[in-house]
């Protein structure tokens, strides 16, 4: 049975169409690269499948989880669901954290709606899970607000908040934009983990391919809010259907040439 399922999901705002017709799904515990350039729809996809598109988007079709459909839920009914059910990992932690909040309180607050569990126990709790995402220091990291860490620490703040109530379905959105490299293995390695000690499904959504072929089995290609191609990671790269998808795959191939020449020469 799929967990998730998306038929024909079209997304606009006003005459403008930005997701035209996508249709995917995913089993329990299966894992979707989602893939494509700035603009192509991923993140409104992501948006659509959490409840959490802006007021002026219109979207149509069906987002249906363990056969439930999203699309017909109120604000306050999908509520229920995120945090709990399905959570996500946004692009730029600093802006989806509350600047005015020390952040263990942020990342207890989905033990406090769903579990119902005491301040002191959802304290608690997120000194653990600030831990169990790599955080140093968990006891000093929950006393502080946003601004007071670095990108990468808000990062996997974020990642804490998401899998507090682990959730059967993690989304997370380009983690690793802005990240140096060494921090951007550390914090991709760290979602690895984390997702398969819950047995969580994932959508991964960025624009580097090889990044996306570490982290999932199959491949989704959006271009210009339509899906090309939906493949199996390496029938994707022995064999891409789609002209775009071709591009991206020779594109993957010839950075991680010039990154391996580099490597070669550096060492000489």
């Amino acid at each position: 049975m799929k967990f998730l399922e998306v038929e024909n999901l079209t997304i606009s705002f006003g005459n403008k169409v930005v997701v035209n017709s996508v249709s995917f799904d995913l089993a329990a515990g299966e894992r979707l690269g989602v893939i494509g350039e700035s603009g192509s729809g991923k993140t409104m996809i992501a948006l659509a499948v959490i409840g959490l598109l802006p007021d002026t988007a219109t979207a149509t079709g069906s987002i249906r989880l363990a056969g439930e459909e999203l699309l017909r839920l109120s604000d306050q009914q999908m509520s229920a669901y995120r945090g709990k059910q399905l959570a996500m990992v946004f692009q730029e932690p600093l802006t989806a954290l509350n600047p005015l909040m020390r952040v263990g309180k942020q990342i207890a607050q989905p033990l406090l709606n769903h579990d119902k569990v005491s301040r002191k126990a959802g304290i608690t709790r997120a000194i653990e899970l600030c831990a169990s995402v790599g955080l140093p220091d968990p006891e000093h990291i929950v006393r502080a607000y946003p601004h007071q860490l670095s990108g990468g620490q808000r990062q996997r703040i974020g990642l804490a908040i998401a899998i507090a109530c682990s959730p059967k379905l993690l989304i997370v959105d380009e983690p690793t934009t802005a990240l140096d490299v060494t921090v951007q293995k550390e914090v991709l390695q760290t979602i690895n983990d984390l997702v398969e000690q819950q047995g969580s499904s994932l959508i991964f959504i960025s624009h580097d391919l090889p990044v996306v072929s570490t982290m999932a089995e199959d491949i989704a290609v959006l271009r210009n809010g339509e899906l090309v191609e939906h493949a199996n990671i390496t029938a994707l790269f022995n064999n891409p259907q789609h002209e775009y998808s071709k591009k991206l795959v020779d594109l993957a191939r010839a950075t991680e040439k010039e990154f391996s020449d580099f490597t070669k020469s550096s060492t000489l």
